[in-house]
């Protein structure tokens, strides 16, 4: 379902508008409750071109780790670039084989090339244009290729109980913004581009995965709230 709220107001707020993006997305949302944000993204990078956009991980002893995000796709792939702005650490992994290019992902730069994914993991809250983050990534996309970008959800249970316990939430003090599924929406229309699904991913299973259904079921318990992140996923118009 394509929306665009603006064709029915100049208002944001207009009720109508907030009516109709209500209805919209539970038919955007995706629950998936065997595996986590990465276990997912690895499934759907698995044997196509894939550009990761921010693989460091901030440091290098992560590169060790048999769970590091850009070493499980780049496993994944068939063909695989990875891109980030921190040059030892980029030169650090070109050095044990991996193929990353030392970029600036908001910036006009083209590679040349075009992917069937472009996966941003945990870097569009980092940004200060997150719109130059996703032309980026469209400019590189295939026609039918599809954009990832996964983000903190504000909305989880593990921010409420920190502002339950501490009274002031201190997140990650690189971190510029939240993406709520709206504001991914309106963004994806500014950029150009159109959000076909967000997912919430979770290892969930046996009683608690009963327990969690039954509290969604009934409304006792919004479903994002179970969720530490969000992945939302784009395409090109048409």
């Amino acid at each position: 379902m394509d929306f665009d709220w603006t064709t029915i107001s100049d208002d944001p707020n207009d009720p109508r508008a907030k009516a109709a993006m209500r209805r919209l997305l539970p038919e955007l949302r995706r629950v998936h409750t065997d595996g986590d944000v990465t276990d997912y993204v690895v499934r759907e990078v698995r044997g196509r071109r894939v550009l990761d956009i921010g693989v460091v991980s901030h440091a290098a002893h992560y590169f060790e780790s048999p769970g590091w995000r850009h070493g499980r796709i780049h496993r994944a792939a068939d063909y695989c670039v990875g891109i980030d702005i921190i040059a030892p650490l980029v030169d650090e992994l070109n050095g044990r084989g991996f193929n990353v290019r030392c970029i600036d992902a908001t910036s006009d730069a083209d590679l040349g090339e075009r992917f069937d994914v472009v996966f941003i993991g945990d870097v569009i809250e980092h940004v200060a244009n997150p719109g130059a983050l996703l032309g980026f990534a469209a400019r590189h996309l295939q026609p039918d290729g599809r954009l990832l970008v996964a983000t903190p959800n504000p909305y989880s249970r593990a921010f409420y109980r920190s502002f339950r316990r501490e009274g002031i939430i201190v997140v990650n003090l690189d971190h510029v913004a939240w993406f709520t599924p709206t504001m991914a929406y309106e963004l994806a229309r500014r950029s150009g581009l159109k959000m076909i699904a967000y997912h919430l991913n979770k290892p969930l299973s046996g009683w608690r995965l009963a327990w969690k259904r039954l509290l969604w079921r009934m409304n006792w318990s919004p479903v994002e709230f179970s969720f530490s992140d969000h992945l939302f996923e784009f395409a090109l118009p048409g």
